[in-house]
């Protein structure tokens, strides 16, 4: 039990660091830094800070190349194919729509375990998936404007890219540590966009130094920081019940734009709030499956 509240922890400061991501951005925009840029900036600069904590931790870092394989379709899989699912999805529906049906993963991954893994889909996990649902069609709101199928496809699309990312990637954290994982995913994904922003010719430093600092809180904090306590967390618990805990990261969205960029938060995305925080708590009442949370069956 112990384990996996550790487990959970860990992917509740995920969440957080991945959270004040869109607060980075927006400031990064207003810095004068366009989007691929700070795409291709955000996974290079991450990559560096994750090596030197490699180096600094003298972890080891050979991979064969069955295991480089693998990360590398992790990588793809998160950032290749949910990123940009996701971004091609805002130019044809609300972002606020967008999101809500990329967080329709947690569900995914809960049945994908219940059938593949004989996982106990348990009245509180149920409740746990019932009230984080509810508070992000809450917090998220609903759109009177037109939906336009493309957007939802590609989002959906998003949401089975992150599906496969959780539950792979809980196979490949079994076999390796956070840190590496983290490292060498950050490689691929750096390596791929820097290649596409230079041929799309898309990639330009001419932005005011001062706006270094937000790539780089983005590159440290909602990447490096991110993605390993999401790892790690992995090693603990559930691919399910951290998709879950995830749904956290749309209330530190919502809450810190509120303060630091003078967003409006209304009484309803108040109350889906609460269902969220609700939602994990309910899920850390459940009792732990036996020594089983570790590794993923098959990993």
């Amino acid at each position: 039990m112990k384990q996996e509240h550790a487990g959970a922890a860990l992917v509740v400061l995920s969440a957080v660091c991945y959270g004040v991501m869109a607060v980075f951005i927006k400031l990064a925009y207003a810095g004068q830094i366009n989007l691929i840029t700070a795409l291709a900036g955000r996974f290079v600069l991450a990559s560096l800070f994750m090596w030197v904590a490699v180096w600094i931790g003298r972890q080891p870092v050979s991979l064969s190349r069955r295991e480089a394989a693998s990360l590398l379709l992790l990588s793809l899989l998160g950032y290749g194919g949910g990123s940009t699912f996701f971004f091609a999805s805002l130019l044809h529906i609300p972002a606020s729509l967008a999101s809500l049906v990329l967080f329709t993963h947690p569900v995914m991954v809960s049945l994908y375990e219940v059938v593949a893994y004989r996982y106990p889909l348990t009245v509180k996990k149920l409740a746990a998936l019932g009230l984080s649902t509810a508070g992000l069609l809450l917090v998220l709101g609903n759109t009177s404007e037109r939906v336009d199928p493309r957007g939802v496809l590609l989002a959906l699309g998003a949401a089975l890219s992150y599906t496969a990312y959780l539950l792979y990637g809980k196979k490949v954290v079994g076999r390796r540590s956070p840190m590496i994982t983290t490292a060498y995913v950050l490689t691929f994904a750096a390596a791929g966009f820097t290649l596409f922003g230079l041929a799309a010719g898309g990639i330009s430093l001419g932005f005011p130094a001062a706006s270094w600092t937000w790539l780089a809180a983005m590159a440290l904090v909602s990447t490096c920081m991110g993605i390993w306590f999401l790892f790690a967390g992995l090693k603990r618990i559930e691919a399910g019940k951290a998709s879950i805990i995830s749904t956290l990261e749309v209330v530190v969205t919502v809450s810190l734009s509120a303060v630091l960029l003078g967003d409006v938060i209304t009484p309803a995305q108040v109350a889906g709030g609460a269902m969220i925080l609700a939602g994990i708590t309910v899920l850390q009442l459940q009792p732990g499956r036996a020594g089983g949370e570790g590794t993923a069956p098959g990993g």
